[in-house]
C-alpha cells in the first residue's frame, strides 16, 4: 500500500495473506491500522497492492499458554488417590454464660442479696415490680419501690443545713407519679419530716460540707460498681455516708434488717470511701418511719481486705449464675416472679 501526500514521496506498505483468508478482510484491517496509526492528510490518496505470491515472513513466537492447575490430583494405572490428611479435632466451645455481670449499681447488690432469684427476674430478665403502676395513666397506688423512690426525690431537695418539709410536696410527688393516692401522699410526707425533725438531722445540719446525692463509680474483680450517696461528709481521713430507708420495721429491728438486707451495700458505700482516700468511714442508716431508728457501723482502712473478699464472693455468685429463691413475706410481695415462676412464701411449707 502507498500513501500518497503533496509534500514527499509515497510510503510503501507490503501486506501478506494466508491463503485460506479473505482478501477483503486483510485489506480491511491494513487500511484501519493505517487510518489509526498514520492520519491521512486532507486531499491524500490510498493506493493498496497485495502480492498474493509472496511468502509471510516468520513470526515470533507468542508467550506459552498457562495451563490450568489441578485442583485434585490424577492417578495413573488405576492407582488409588493418596489419602487426605487428617485434622486436628475442634475444640469444644463452652456454651456463654446465662448472665454475664459487667456494672452492678448498690441497689443491684442490695436486690441480690435479699433474694437472688429476684434480683435474676428484675435485672436478668427484665421484669418489673408487680404494683410499680405510679406513672401509668388511669392506675392509682404507688409500689413500695415507688414510695421509697418519692421519698428520696423529696429529701434530696431538702436543705440539709435547715431541714424542713417542702411545701409543695403534693405538687412534686404528682408531677413524678400521678397515680399516688392521698393516702400514700400523707405517708410520704410522715417519712420526709421523720428525718427533718430527727436529731440526726440537726446532727447533719451542724456539719460543714455536707453533699446530697453524691454519684460514685469504683472497679472490683472486672465490675464496675456504682451507685448514690444520700448524703456525704469528708472530714480530713474521715467519712460519714448517710443513707435512708423507707423499709417497714414489722420486718424486723433496723439492726436485723441492715445485717440480712443491706451488708453488701454497706461494704460497697465504705469501699468507695476508702477508694477516694478516706481511712475511716462511718456508715449510717436511717429507717424513717420512726425518727430515732438508726444503725451505724464504722469501717477502718485495715477491714478493705476483708470488705473486698466478701465483694468479690458476692460478685462470683452473681457470675456462676447461683439464683435461688429466698422466700420472705415482704421481699416477695411485690416481685415480679411471685405466681408466675415462683411460689414465693409458700416454698417454706
Amino acid at each position: 500500500m502507498r500513501r500518497r501526500t503533496p509534500r514527499g514521496p509515497a510510503l510503501h506498505v507490503r501486506f501478506y495473506e494466508k491463503p485460506d483468508c479473505g482478501l477483503c478482510a486483510e485489506a480491511y484491517r491494513a487500511l484501519t491500522r493505517v487510518r489509526m496509526e498514520m492520519p491521512l492528510d486532507k486531499g491524500a490518496r490510498v493506493l493498496v497492492r497485495l502480492d498474493r505470491f509472496a511468502l509471510q515472513p516468520d513470526v515470533a513466537p507468542g508467550p506459552a499458554e498457562e495451563e490450568q492447575l489441578e485442583l485434585f490430583a490424577v492417578s495413573e494405572n488405576g492407582a488409588a488417590a493418596p489419602d487426605a490428611p487428617e485434622l486436628a479435632p475442634l475444640a469444644e466451645v463452652p456454651a456463654p454464660p446465662l448472665h454475664r455481670v459487667r456494672r452492678l449499681s448498690y441497689s443491684a447488690l442490695s436486690l441480690f442479696e435479699r433474694c437472688s432469684y429476684r434480683y435474676f427476674a428484675e435485672r436478668v430478665v427484665g421484669l418489673r415490680p408487680a404494683d410499680a403502676a405510679g406513672t401509668v395513666p388511669g392506675q392509682s397506688g404507688l409500689a413500695p419501690t415507688e414510695i421509697g423512690d418519692a421519698v428520696h426525690a423529696l429529701l434530696e431537695r431538702v436543705d440539709l443545713r435547715a431541714p424542713t418539709v417542702p411545701e409543695n410536696l403534693a405538687e412534686l410527688v404528682r408531677a413524678r407519679y400521678p397515680a399516688v393516692t392521698e393516702e400514700e401522699l400523707e405517708r410520704i410526707r410522715a417519712f420526709v419530716a421523720s428525718y427533718c425533725e430527727s436529731e440526726l438531722a440537726a446532727s447533719i445540719a451542724a456539719l460543714e460540707g455536707a453533699t446530697a446525692e453524691l454519684p460514685f463509680a469504683f472497679e472490683h474483680d472486672g465490675v464496675l460498681l456504682h451507685g448514690r450517696i444520700d448524703v456525704l461528709h469528708r472530714d480530713g481521713p474521715r467519712a460519714l455516708v448517710l443513707d435512708y430507708k423507707t423499709n417497714s420495721l414489722a420486718e424486723g429491728t433496723p439492726e436485723e434488717i441492715v445485717e440480712h438486707d443491706y451488708r453488701l451495700q454497706r461494704l460497697v458505700y465504705a469501699l468507695a470511701c476508702f477508694r477516694a482516700g478516706a481511712e475511716e468511714v462511718e456508715v449510717v442508716y436511717h429507717f424513717l418511719e420512726r425518727p430515732d431508728a438508726v444503725v451505724t457501723g464504722t469501717y477502718r482502712v485495715e477491714d478493705v481486705p476483708v470488705l473486698e473478699a466478701e465483694l468479690s464472693d458476692a460478685i462470683a455468685r452473681i457470675q456462676a449464675n447461683d439464683f435461688r429463691p429466698m422466700p420472705d413475706e415482704f421481699v416477695c410481695r411485690d416481685c415480679p416472679a411471685l405466681d408466675l415462676v415462683c411460689a414465693g412464701p409458700k416454698l417454706l411449707g
